[in-house]
């Protein structure tokens, strides 16, 4: 009786010390990980990019989303002051969505009086890590004599979404740094939290393919 009541004690604690240290983890990274992307979030730079790469979000049907519509407006100011930078639009067709992300988006800035002559779509991305590294297959292709180690590239794409941007461009060999835009209120609070499990999934998959 003594021995099954030592034995249970045991696995209580054991069990009780294990929930800990995961509660103790989870804490740690979140803290690390949400620190990074507010840092990133909130960081201006002087630099000027060559070409900016932005990133698609939702599209209702043909329309781009609120979060999508603020990164379009960052990258048409963008290149409204920057009149030599070029711009990549990038995203795919998702659900409930008519014409691909980069196809609506390249209408968009052409009707904020963007030259059509300066933007690249790239149709086939479905994630962030597909926008960078298929952005950078399509520029070797479209653009055979930039050279990619000379370049200076900008990312587009809503404020909690800057560091896993940048982080994925960097890590594929891109001179790169963030241009954040406004995320919608609706989107803020989620936004923010759900990208704590992307950069998991980034570092811990993605990266690794």
């Amino acid at each position: 009786m003594e021995k099954k009541k030592l034995e249970k004690h045991s696995g209580k604690h054991i069990l009780r010390k294990t929930l800990f240290v995961l509660t103790a983890v989870f804490v740690l990274t979140f803290v690390v990980v949400e620190g990074l992307i507010l840092y990133h979030a909130n960081r201006t730079s002087d630099e000027k990019a060559d070409v900016i790469i932005i990133l698609g979000a939702r599209l209702y049907g043909r329309t781009p989303s609120p979060a999508l519509s603020h990164r379009l407006d960052r990258g048409s100011a963008y290149l409204e002051s920057h009149p030599e930078a070029i711009a990549i639009v990038s995203g795919g067709i998702g659900r409930g969505e008519e014409i691909t992300e980069a196809a609506a988006m390249k209408t968009y800035l052409m009707e904020k009086g963007i030259d059509e002559r300066r933007i690249l779509t790239e149709e086939g991305s479905f994630n962030t890590y597909e926008n960078i590294t298929f952005s950078i297959a399509m520029l070797e292709k479209e653009m055979p004599t930039l050279k990619l180690e000379e370049t200076k590239f900008g990312i587009v794409t809503s404020s909690f979404h800057v560091f896993r941007g940048t982080l994925t461009a960097r890590e594929n060999g891109l001179d790169a740094f963030g241009i954040p835009s406004t995320t919608p209120p609706t989107t803020l609070v989620k936004g923010y939290l759900r990208e704590y499990l992307s950069v998991l999934k980034y570092l811990i998959i993605d990266r690794n393919r």
